[in-house]
Order: structure tokens, then sequence, then C-alpha cells
């Protein structure tokens, strides 16, 4: 496990923009990250390609994450981005629950306890917050994350099914 990285929730603006292009570089060169949220916020274009402007969506998704959505970062010992969660909360007119939106590791930062570190911060956040139920979603080839995710506790509950209705 890489223990010299800290850790901390930084919605500022110049972390947020940093997170940005970290996020968007590291998403943007794999299409199995996609799924129905990439397509519902127009990430994706089509579920099997990014959108060219990748980059700028990204950077004005996260300009501003109000009260509603928290980030936190994992950095090296030079300030460098390791990898980031960006965590949601919701509230439907039964249950509020939370949605960990995305969480990008640095490849170079895999498997070394980083991602096990942020979804370990992550729900020690929920708790606080007395929310009782975790979700997220991710991209249908995605094995990768599929496998940690289970390793993290989390299991699948459903199957999200789309079609594309040509105007």
């Amino acid at each position: 496990m890489q223990t010299d990285l800290t850790f901390a929730w930084d919605k500022s603006p110049a972390s947020a923009a940093a997170a940005a292009s970290f996020a968007a570089a590291i998403i943007g060169q794999d299409t199995a990250y996609i799924s129905h949220g990439e397509i519902q916020t127009g990430l994706s274009i089509d579920g099997a390609h990014w959108a060219p402007d990748l980059a700028r969506l990204y950077a004005s998704d996260f300009a501003d994450f109000g009260e509603e959505r928290d980030l936190l970062i994992a950095r090296t010992p030079d300030g460098s981005i390791a990898g980031i969660a960006i965590l949601a909360w919701e509230e439907s007119s039964r249950r509020r629950f939370a949605v960990l939106e995305d969480m990008v590791v640095a490849p170079l930062n895999r498997s070394s306890g980083v991602g096990g570190q942020l979804v370990r911060l992550v729900e020690e956040r929920v708790k606080e917050r007395g929310v009782a139920w975790l979700f997220l979603e991710s991209g249908l080839r995605n094995e990768r994350a599929h496998q940690f995710f289970e390793r993290e506790g989390f299991h699948m509950t459903g199957h999200v099914f789309v079609k594309q209705i040509e105007p």
C-alpha cells in the first residue's frame, strides 16, 4: 500500500480544476469507463465514444460542486494527483443516499491501495452524514473496476438498459 499520499476533501476551484484535468486525461483514454451516466450527461456522444471536448465538459462539471457533491483527492508528496472520488448526496421522497459518481486512480497508482483508501474515506463520509446506502455505476466493459468494487463489498443490484431513439 502506498503510504506517502495525502487524502483531502477539497472542492476549492484550483483543486477542482486540477481534478477535472486528471479525470479527463485518464478516463478519456478508455471507453470502458462509459456507462449510462456518461451518456445522460453528454460526456459520451453515443455510449461507445467520448465527446470530443471531454476536457472542457469535465472542467464545466467540476467548476461548481455546490452542497450536493464532494471531491476527495489523493496527492503524492510532490502535489500531483494520484486519485479522485466524487461523492453526490441525493434524496428521494423516502430515502437519503449517496452516489459515488466518479472514482479515478492514476494508472501508476493502481494496485497500490489508493482506490481502497478512497473507498474507505468515502464510506466514512457517508456514515458521518447518517446515510445508509452508497451507490455507484460502472461501464459494462470495465471488468477491472467491477472486480475492485466487489472486493470492496459492493454488489450488483440491477442492469441498466438503453435504447437510442432517432428523432
